[in-house]
């Protein structure tokens, strides 16, 4: 009989369990081209903005709101005194007295102000022109007091 060649049937037959695990060395063929960037990789897999891309008309005018409400008193002593401590209304008033002009504005703000303040007075009973009228005496009479009476 004749010898029958070697095949490599033999060592297939050889349990996989025995053999040694083969070393590989070096990088496998043609990576300098098939370079994947892992950078690449999570920002594909990264989960999306969903502003981007939004289909929604943004408006490119902003509209003016209203004027702020007006702030609401649960007196009209209250709403006098708040008028009286305007601090704005006060400055406009010096600049009136200095004799200097207000733009429209100003001058409606000034006068509005005005209106509800003798509106105020009239509804709780109170003569502004009168309160003027008692300083200006009193500060008559400080003026024509004699210290010569009070030295000893």
């Amino acid at each position: 009989m004749p010898k029958q060649p070697f095949t490599h049937k033999a060592k297939k037959q050889q349990p996989e369990q025995d053999r040694k695990p083969k070393r590989r060395t070096g990088k496998p063929a043609g990576t300098r081209n098939n370079v994947t960037p892992k950078k690449a990789e999570q920002l594909a897999k990264a989960p999306r903005d969903p502003r981007l891309g939004s289909k929604k008309a943004v408006p490119l005018v902003v509209e003016k709101s209203e004027a702020q409400p007006k702030a609401k008193y649960f007196s009209p002593a209250a709403e006098l005194k708040s008028i009286e401590q305007d601090t704005r209304l006060d400055a406009l008033m010096d600049r009136l007295d200095a004799g200097d002009k207000l733009s429209a504005e100003e001058q409606r703000y000034v006068d509005s102000k005005l209106a509800r303040h003798q509106e105020l007075c009239q509804l709780m009973g109170i003569d502004p022109e009168a309160e003027q009228d008692d300083d200006d005496d009193l500060l008559d009479k400080f003026e024509k007091i004699n210290l010569d009476q009070f030295k000893k």
